[in-house]
């Protein structure tokens, strides 16, 4: 009987213990919520309400992090921590590769301005090397006006710290076209291109915003799966879709994981990764994310190991 691979047995077996011990990739994930809840509630010294299981859309959401949580680490210390613990979080997960956002408005949280911004991002990259290659990625809201976000997101471009940019919030927020400038810009300087796009919007927009920024991946985008020529131009330009599964159905964008649109996206060729975005909120690692699509017979222990190798080739 030929021998199954370790990470294919590790999920056969549901061993969460075995899934860590294997190099993945994170691609997907913000640093504000990049750890979990409980970490949050012991630095803090308070105990928090969980949020909801299930969301309607992303305003719930917003309110529960508004109401609850940004009043405790929506400042300098809490970005800091949570920004510090998400990577620590992802080492004991055994991520090999964490490209995780840092939002532009956080420089405001610094008397020095975008000094102290980029001296902690800096010191972010330097406690990583031996333990994860961290690769810092500058973010940017959709529901800010990107003229005062932009030229801030340039000068970090110009910084030579970060490695890729991403857009998010709203996805109807802004047009595409208003981000164009600055993603030329990043491109020039070696950035891999991101945007969120298709949690929600439609498989036209992720075209869309695909074509006009030029983008190496694309934040969620499972909406693609319902357009075969969206589906086709994301397979023929190797675009990788970075998929959150349990972001999609906490926000009520799937039924349940079980309906998860990557099956499809998988079968048509497109290029998947499977991420956390924003595990203080969805509560899952990578390590989880992977288990729960094979529980739920979404993917094989085989496409679940390929998906996983060819995202650290990134």
């Amino acid at each position: 009987m030929e021998s199954i691979p370790g990470f294919q047995k590790a999920l056969a077996d549901g061993s969460l213990q075995e899934l860590r011990a294997f190099p993945k990739a994170d691609l997907h994930r913000h640093s504000i919520l990049g750890t979990g809840l409980r970490n949050i509630e012991k630095w803090a010294g308070i105990s928090l309400p969980k949020p909801p299981a299930r969301m309607e859309s992303l305003d719930e959401m917003r309110t529960y992090l508004h109401d609850i949580l940004y009043p405790h680490i929506l400042n300098r210390d809490g970005f800091e921590f949570t920004a510090e613990s998400a990577i620590d979080d992802a080492v004991h997960d055994g991520v090999a590769i964490l490209e995780m956002s840092l939002d532009v408005r956080f420089i405001e949280m610094y008397a020095d301005g975008l000094r102290g911004f980029l001296d902690f991002v800096g010191r972010l990259v330097a406690r990583s090397p031996g333990r994860i290659q961290f690769r810092p990625e500058i973010g940017i809201s959709k529901d800010r006006d990107p003229r005062t976000q932009i030229p801030p997101a340039s000068e970090c471009i110009g910084s030579g710290l970060f490695r890729s940019i991403d857009i998010y919030g709203n996805e109807l927020a802004q047009p595409p076209e208003a981000y164009s400038g600055l993603y030329s810009e990043a491109g020039k300087r070696g950035l891999k291109l991101k945007a969120h796009v298709g949690e929600f919007a439609s498989a036209a927009h992720v075209l869309r915003t695909a074509q006009v920024l030029h983008l190496d991946e694309v934040q969620h985008g499972i909406s693609a799966a319902t357009s075969r020529e969206t589906m086709q131009f994301l397979r023929t330009h190797g675009i990788r879709l970075n998929v959150c599964p349990s972001s999609n159905v906490a926000l009520s964008r799937v039924a349940r994981i079980s309906a998860h649109p990557i099956r499809r996206l998988v079968d048509d060729g497109v290029r998947v990764s499977i991420n956390s975005d924003d595990p203080t909120i969805f509560g899952r690692s990578v390590s989880e994310e992977y288990l729960a699509l094979y529980a739920a017979a979404v993917l094989s222990a085989a496409e679940l190991d390929g998906i996983r190798e060819d995202s650290l080739r990134s």
